[in-house]
């Protein structure tokens, strides 16, 4: 039975063989969408050459860019099916993916599933990335689950929710998610936490055997690119906490995890490997530790600034996405916290 929508966002004139790449993986997929949805961020000659090829798709353009949160929320609004998935227009997704994820959700207490991005390098990987630092490359790293397990959220470039959630709690925060400058995130983990925090029951899920190849180009292979988006991490996270406030989960408990118990035993396991004769086994320490620092000082930063000179946030998303109703969770007393 074909139930769900994927939406792919896009904004790159450059990206364009990958996109075609990403839509043939969708076209692939073991279990068949119901449609898929380009949604082009302000890219004109990409509208063009996609109206031009005549796929089957439905493509959708902004007026001008304005981010990836906006974006996706279009998708939202003009999808149909009972399930939503979202993929990244630089990643092609294994055949059994959507099959995978809409397995989970055969399950009505999961609200969302993610799986999991393998890097796919440009050329050879360079020794002194670390295995935890590739989610500043948008692929998974060493400390998520390895096994199917609960999360606090799922990462929105490989991802499939139920639909009704957006209709009943809104859509993508357009204060998060990347710009057309800056290397932003957060807008998943700020979804996830609004759908745990004002729900009961309602929980995200982590299935590794949902596989997609996300692609590291060489501009992204380069100490300068992880610290700039380890900066843009930090200040995502400091804003993350102030749209969140203090109630239902905390906002950054898996942040805290990582910092405690994975980075550590990071540090541990190089310095073993150091002492064995890896010689790019102190680089990779000394990346993934500026990495870290670069995050919490950018979160810092953030918060001190907007302390004292508190920056405007735009409206939150709305309960209802245009085109759809309330949400059978709305007004259900066993789901909606009042």
């Amino acid at each position: 039975m074909k139930d769900i929508s994927v939406v792919v966002c896009t904004h790159r004139l450059e990206r364009w063989p990958w996109l075609l790449e990403c839509l043939a993986s969708l076209e692939r997929q073991a279990l068949q969408p119901l449609e898929v949805i380009v949604v082009v961020d302000g890219g004109p000659e990409i509208r063009r050459r996609l109206d031009e090829r005549g796929g089957p798709e439905i493509t959708l353009s902004t007026a001008r860019p304005s981010g990836l949160s906006s974006a996706r929320n279009l998708g939202l609004a003009h999808a149909s099916g009972t399930y939503v998935a979202f993929l990244d227009d630089d990643a092609v997704a294994e055949e059994s993916w959507l099959k995978t994820l809409r397995a989970v959700l055969e399950d009505e207490t999961v609200a969302g599933v993610g799986g999991v991005s393998l890097p796919v390098w440009e050329g050879r990987r360079p020794l002194w990335i670390p295995d935890e630092l590739l989610w500043a490359l948008g692929c998974s790293y060493r400390g998520m689950p390895v096994t199917q397990a609960d999360v606090r959220n799922v990462y929105g470039g490989s991802a499939c929710f139920r639909r009704d959630i957006f209709a009943s709690f809104g859509g993508f925060d357009p204060n998060l998610g990347r710009t057309a400058v800056g290397l932003a995130g957060c807008e998943e983990t700020e979804l996830c936490l609004r759908v745990r925090n004002q729900s009961q029951g309602l929980r995200f899920v982590h299935d590794p055997a949902a596989v997609i190849y996300h692609r590291v180009p060489r501009a992204r292979q380069k100490v300068t690119y992880l610290l700039s988006r380890c900066l843009g991490e930090g200040r995502s996270k400091a804003i993350l906490r102030a749209v969140t406030g203090s109630g239902g989960s905390h906002p950054l408990s898996r942040e805290a995890r990582y910092v405690l118990r994975t980075v550590p035993s990071a540090m541990a396991s190089n310095i073993v490997q150091l002492v064995g004769g890896d010689g790019w086994a102190l680089a990779r320490a000394v990346v993934l530790a500026a990495a870290v620092m670069n995050t919490v000082i950018a979160y810092e930063a953030t918060r001190i600034r907007n302390f004292l000179r508190p920056q405007p946030l735009r409206p939150a998303p709305q309960r209802a996405l245009a085109g759809s109703g309330p949400g059978p969770w709305a007004g259900h007393s066993g789901r909606i916290r009042k």
